[in-house]
């Protein structure tokens, strides 16, 4: 299942729901939560539909509560053993899913990401996390800690297991994620992968989180 959270992202939307249809390994559904929008964000997720390729596309409204109470609701509803997290104004290269849920049967990981491209100003630079996981192998768990890394929309884990932590953090303005990752990953011997393959493409603009 896909969690996609999005405000105010009718430009963007379209571009990420396409980029889930256009993947080598086809998720089961797609869940986007218009987090209180005033803008036409809900009609345009919804408009993607027969762009879709067989995957159920579900869109819910809700009213404005912050992205990480919209990804909790997505979480609610989706139906997945596994679920990905893709933000409105992101997009995944085609092989993201399979690449993702190859690792994830390797080695028993709890959580898996992978590297991506930064898009600023119609310029493109790799981001390359893998390396900095890399270097501290033996013992990743506190430069995840210290540094936070794992970028959201390269995230893919277990639906049960984030549910089993309560979700995501409504009370915190930012950072749910990077706090997610934390409490999924902290039990000893937890493991968790970050891998080479640059697969998703994070826009920056003004109205972004990241900017923000």
């Amino acid at each position: 299942s896909v969690i996609i959270p999005a405000y105010q992202s009718a430009d963007t939307i379209g571009r990420a729901l396409k980029s889930v249809a256009a993947q080598t390994l086809k998720p089961r559904e797609v869940i986007v939560v218009d987090d209180g929008s005033t803008d036409s964000t809900y009609d345009a997720a919804l408009a993607v539909n027969d762009e879709m390729d067989n995957i159920e596309l579900v869109v819910k409204r809700q009213e404005n509560a912050g992205a990480g109470a919209a990804r909790n609701t997505a979480i609610s509803y989706a139906s997945g053993e596994f679920i990905a997290f893709l933000d409105a104004d992101d997009e995944w290269l085609p092989g993201k899913i399979s690449a993702s849920m190859e690792q994830m049967r390797r080695g028993d990981n709890q959580l898996v990401a992978h590297n991506g491209f930064v898009v600023e100003n119609k310029k493109e630079v790799y981001l390359d996390i893998a390396s900095r996981f890399r270097a501290v192998a033996d013992n990743p768990f506190p430069a995840l800690y210290r540094r936070g890394f794992i970028s959201t929309s390269s995230v893919v884990t277990r639906r049960q297991e984030v549910l089993a932590v309560g979700g995501f953090d409504e009370s915190l303005v930012v950072g749910q994620d990077f706090d997610l990752w934390l409490k999924l990953l902290s039990p000893p011997g937890t493991k968790f992968c970050v891998f080479d393959q640059a697969l998703t493409r994070y826009h920056i603009s003004s109205e972004s989180i990241t900017r923000r």
